[in-house]
């Protein structure tokens, strides 16, 4: 005897529903500002070409110092050579930025304007490997530090301007590390770029890729909101008080973001392929 069973597609919709919320759940976010510690190369502390470079009045004689407990290693360049008395400024940060348990470097080079604290910078990523360091930044001869003044880093800025002083939101659900930059006040591209910057690592293009914040439910939104309700955790030395390493929400810094993606004549309504479309999400915000 067979016995036939009808089941209704309306008795199985509520469990449907409960299993799509429960694995919702599971997948959503639960950030930190409590950063797992990464596991240096077995090779130089720093790249190795800075090393090589000329210690001309005590130019990177600061690198020979470096050690590898350090989580940021920072210190003058040559005289620019289109400014007397004036040298880049390098800043190495430790952070494991594609993920994989091994340290990387993020470089902020910063290049003097004037001395009054206007500058530009340009970004360069080493990410860490088994036996050293594999770059991702502009064109820069070998023999030469990366800066601004040296091969196309001007020309290929757009690409490799992230933003200064970068610090970090970790997902403890994914293992995944979030840079937030910006660019601060005197920063002669902050215009360009205005506001908070959320970045993750894609494992396919091989670098920092930029999250839209704006967008509602976006992973990228959970960091924002995370960020101006607990900050992010900077990537200074551990000896530091704990409260000390915490970069907080600038409101001031989004409101100038709103302001400038605002108006018709910015620069990234203009000339959106150059600097960087701004998020429909955004322009929602903007007022008549």
């Amino acid at each position: 005897m067979r016995i036939r069973m009808r089941i209704s597609t309306h008795a199985l919709l509520p469990v449907f529903l409960a299993s799509i919320s429960t694995l919702a759940v599971s997948a959503s976010p639960q950030l930190t500002t409590r950063i797992p510690e990464c596991r240096m190369p077995s090779s130089t502390v720093l790249p190795g070409k800075y090393y090589k470079l000329n210690k001309s009045r005590n130019a990177f004689d600061w690198v020979h110092k470096a050690t590898a407990n350090e989580r940021v290693v920072s210190g003058n360049g040559w005289e620019r050579p289109d400014s007397r008395n004036m040298s880049n400024w390098y800043g190495f940060y430790r952070v494991d930025l594609n993920n994989d348990g091994i340290c990387d470097w993020y470089l902020n080079a910063l290049s003097p304007i004037s001395t009054g604290g206007d500058r530009d910078t340009i970004n360069t990523l080493y990410i860490g490997g088994p036996t050293g360091w594999a770059r991702i930044g502009a064109d820069i001869p070998m023999d030469k530090p990366d800066a601004l003044s040296f091969g196309k880093a001007f020309d290929q800025q757009w690409r490799f301007t992230f933003g200064e002083e970068p610090s970090v939101i970790h997902d403890m659900t994914t293992k995944t590390n979030y840079v937030i930059t910006a660019l601060y006040n005197r920063h002669v591209r902050r215009a360009f770029q205005p506001g908070y910057r959320i970045y993750e690592w894609d494992a396919g293009k091989k670098t920092l890729i930029l999250l839209d914040k704006w967008e509602p439910g976006s992973k990228a939104a959970a960091v924002y909101a995370f960020f101006k309700a607990n900050g992010a955790r900077m990537l200074e030395e551990p000896t530091m008080a704990d409260s000390d390493t915490i970069s907080t929400f600038d409101p001031q810094i989004e409101a100038y973001e709103l302001m400038r993606s605002c108006d018709p004549k910015g620069s990234q309504r203009t000339s959106p392929d150059l600097f960087g479309a701004v998020s429909k999400y955004l322009l929602t915000r903007c007022t008549p």
